[in-house]
This record gives structure tokens, sequence and C-alpha cells, in this order.
């Protein structure tokens, strides 16, 4: 059973950290080209999660060229706002601070569910003064992502 509940929460923390690390490579402009993104329309997702999947088109800032994408899941229809795309013309995301705060909730769940996953097997660096220092930067980052999220 153990085995069984660490597999399964390195897969969600992975499945949730990883995207969030490319919206921040975007967002700093360690990757991506640079561009404008108008969302076109934003759908609930499948009926297991509760994510909204929205599209858009995305044009290059240097030829002017234009491109469907994926857009970030909390973007409003009409909008249009200073995006990154990502090498496989596939997906763009916030250029800027947005992206990076943006991104900042998925992050902060995966770290919170590794602390907790390091304290259940009682793994010495996961115990005292370590452990609520980490929770409190864990709490601290998740409030500063609710909020951000509530408000971009």
């Amino acid at each position: 059973m153990l085995i069984l509940v660490t597999v399964v929460t390195v897969g969600w923390t992975l499945g949730g950290t990883v995207p969030a690390v490319v919206d921040i490579g975007l967002a700093t402009g360690l990757t991506g080209a640079p561009g404008s993104l108008t969302v076109l329309e934003c759908h609930s997702g499948s009926s297991r999660t509760s994510r909204q999947i929205c599209t858009g088109r995305f044009v290059y800032d240097a030829t002017g060229e234009e491109v469907a994408v994926g857009a970030f899941s909390w973007a409003e229809p009409g909008s249009v706002y200073p995006a990154r795309i990502t090498t496989g013309r596939d997906r763009a995301g916030f250029w800027g601070m947005k992206g990076v705060l943006g991104a900042l909730f998925d992050c902060v769940i995966g770290l919170m569910l590794i602390t907790t996953m390091g304290m259940f097997l009682k793994l010495r660096f996961f115990r005292g003064l370590i452990l609520i220092a980490m929770f409190a930067v864990e709490f601290v980052g998740l409030i500063v992502a609710i909020v951000v999220r509530a408000f971009l």
C-alpha cells in the first residue's frame, strides 16, 4: 500500500509541476518566442477534473504569423495577453510576473505533497524545525498563489 501511495503521489506531483515549470520558463523569457495571445474560447475539462481548458490564437511579434494554441486555464475569453509560445507551437503562456505567479499554485501543491510524503515516510530531513519552516513557506506560497489566480 505504501508503494502504491508513493507512486501515485510522485506521479500527481510531477503531473502538476512539470507544466508549471514550462509556464515559468515562458514567463521569464528563458524559452519560447514573444507575441500576443487572443483567447478565443474556454470550456470545462473532463468530468474527472474541474479545470478549465482554453484555446486561442497566438501572433508572433517578429513575423505576425498566427498559430492556434492551447491557452492558460485561467484566461478570459476575448482578452488579449502578452505571451510566449512553446517551441512545439502548441501552447502559450503569460509573459512576465503574471505568468510566474500564475504557475506558482501548481509548484506549491507539488512541494506540499512531497513534504507530506517525506513526513509520512519518516525521512530524516522532514523533521522538527525544518518541517515547520517548509510548511510555513508552502502555506504562504499557497495563499499568494490563490490570491494571484483570483485576480489575474
